[in-house]
Parts: C-alpha cells; sequence; structure tokens
C-alpha cells in the first residue's frame, strides 16, 4: 500500500465513529435529558480533537460516517457539537425494529456538496439477511469528481452460542459487504467512481477470532485499501473491551480510488463509547483525460 507523496491543499478528512446507542449509551430505554446532553457535548468534543489531530490548519474538507445513532435529532445535535463550519447531516438511515424506529441508526455526515443521498436495507436473504443496511451520498469532492460513501453497521457476533450462529454472523457480513461491490462493479472505466466505505464492520481482520472471515479478501480482491493496514499492530484498537476479546480492531475506513496521505488517527473514547473514533486525511487523484480519437486514412491516400 502506498501514501500519496505530497499533501495536497484539496485533501478530504474521512472518519467514522460508532457512538453506542448514542446519546442514550442504552439499548431499549432513554437516559435522562441532562445525561444525554453531557453525552453529546463530550462527543462533539472527542470528534472535534480527532479531526484536529488529523487535520491541525482545519482546511479540509471533511466525510463522517456514523453509526448508533438514535435518530436525525440525535445525529444533527452531534454535528453542531463537533462545531465544524458546513458539516451537515446528509444522510441517514431510518431502519424499523418491530413496531418502531431502530435505536441503531447509520448517518453520513460532510462539509461538501452531495448530489444525491439515500439508505437502504440489505438484499433480503431469507433467514441470512443481514441486519440494518447503509446510509448512502455521492459527495461532489470537485467539479470533475463525484464520490460514493457508504456508512455501514455490519452485523455483530453478540449472543451467538454455536457454531451454527457463528456461521451465519459470518454469512450475513459477507453478503453485506459482497453487495457493496457488486453495486461499485457497473461503474468501471471511463465511468468508474471513487468510493468510501466506512463504519463498524464487527470483524478484526487481525484478530485470530475471524480468521475465517472473508470480507477482508473481497474487499482487497475488489481493489479496496484498508488505511488501518497503515497502522503498527499496536495503534490499530478502535474498541475496547475488558472481556474475553480483549481489544479489537472493528471500525474501518475502506478505499477505491482515493490514496491515504499519512496514517490514520485513532483518539481514545475515554468512556463515551465503546469505539474509538478513526480519522484519515486522503487525495483523490485527477481523472485522466480522454484521449483524442486517432485519424485514420482511406487507402490510397
Amino acid at each position: 500500500m502506498t501514501l500519496a507523496s505530497s499533501v495536497l491543499l484539496a485533501a478530504v478528512t474521512v472518519g467514522t465513529w460508532n457512538g453506542e446507542w448514542f446519546p442514550s449509551g442504552r439499548a431499549e430505554h432513554r437516559a435522562a435529558p441532562e445525561i444525554e446532553a453531557a453525552t453529546i457535548s463530550a462527543a462533539g468534543r472527542l470528534l472535534r480533537e480527532s479531526l484536529a489531530k488529523a487535520d491541525p490548519a482545519g482546511t479540509n474538507d471533511v466525510i463522517l460516517c456514523l453509526n448508533e445513532m438514535r435518530g436525525p435529532k440525535a445525529a444533527r445535535s452531534l454535528c453542531e457539537a463537533i462545531g465544524r463550519k458546513d458539516l451537515r447531516i446528509v444522510s441517514i438511515s431510518g431502519y424499523r425494529r418491530r413496531d418502531r424506529f431502530d435505536m441503531q441508526q447509520d448517518a453520513i455526515a460532510t462539509t461538501l456538496p452531495v448530489a444525491e443521498a439515500s439508505w437502504s436495507k440489505w438484499k433480503n436473504a431469507k433467514a441470512d439477511t443481514p441486519p440494518r443496511g447503509y446510509a448512502h451520498a455521492l459527495v461532489v469532492v470537485n467539479p470533475a469528481t463525484t464520490a460514493a460513501v457508504y456508512a455501514v453497521h455490519l452485523k455483530s457476533n453478540y449472543g451467538q452460542t454455536t457454531d451454527e450462529l457463528v456461521e451465519r454472523n459470518r454469512k450475513k457480513r459477507s453478503l453485506a459487504v459482497a453487495q457493496l461491490i457488486e453495486q461499485e462493479k457497473k461503474f468501471r472505466g471511463k465511468s468508474a467512481r471513487p468510493v468510501v466505505i466506512a463504519g463498524d464492520f464487527n470483524a478484526d481482520r487481525w484478530g485470530k477470532a475471524f480468521s475465517q472471515e472473508t470480507i477482508f479478501a473481497d474487499l482487497d480482491a475488489a481493489g479496496y485499501t484498508d488505511v488501518l493496514s497503515l497502522l503498527p499492530p499496536d495503534g490499530r484498537a478502535t474498541h475496547r473491551s475488558g472481556g474475553r476479546w480483549g481489544n479489537s480492531t472493528l471500525d474501518y475506513i475502506m478505499l477505491k480510488g482515493p490514496v491515504p496521505l499519512q496514517p490514520p488517527v485513532i483518539l481514545p473514547a475515554d468512556g463515551i463509547s465503546d469505539h474509538n473514533p478513526v480519522f484519515v486525511n486522503i487525495d483523490f487523484p485527477e481523472p485522466q483525460p480522454k484521449r483524442p480519437a486517432r485519424k485514420t486514412s482511406a487507402k490510397g491516400d
């Protein structure tokens, strides 16, 4: 994997963060208003400091993929707390959970113009259908470049008690990633567009427990760059846990087309969430100019 040779003024800072049932920190019930307000403020400070670490001058545009947002109001409040000029939510999912909206929505925030925004559930695969889906946005990086951005939160291993459940969870992650790869395959050649896939993959590329995972090999084969690979093993932890699994790398930024300018920045969430935010500066290579058609001469000329 190679880094871009120089930092350009047109760089974009991409980040991802799982807010852990943001802003209540609870799966089913709301925390007291003052607790949620304090969490929003602390999370805004954490992401603001992460952005400053990645982009000290504060001149880069921003793309931020968020997981486990309770809904649009919580996501917008977080953007306001971050305090970056022009940063706003451009896409947020609307997943349903039984008779109500899910408390784990995915969202995309950016300072850049957006040509299109949407969200979707994963394709139906009967018993193997992955939960949730993705938030999506076509982000206009410059007049010649529009990038496809996906915010994803793949199936977790929570509650897996049998080998069958382990395999089913793995398959759900695989099906979700395969769908994104397939969706972007049609944009090739002259119509190829940059792609950013970011979020909580709920799988550790380097963890022994995930040795049979296929999603990383599939993304590699499809031409995606894993920016976490630029960090040393002791600097990759994005999920802190004192339990049986220990610290792990669950949150990723995958790039197809864009080039990372430096290794990513990971700041500790310090109890605000069980996930640490990840930020990286990237550059979008200039589109190659079209070659003029070759002139041919008729026979005898």
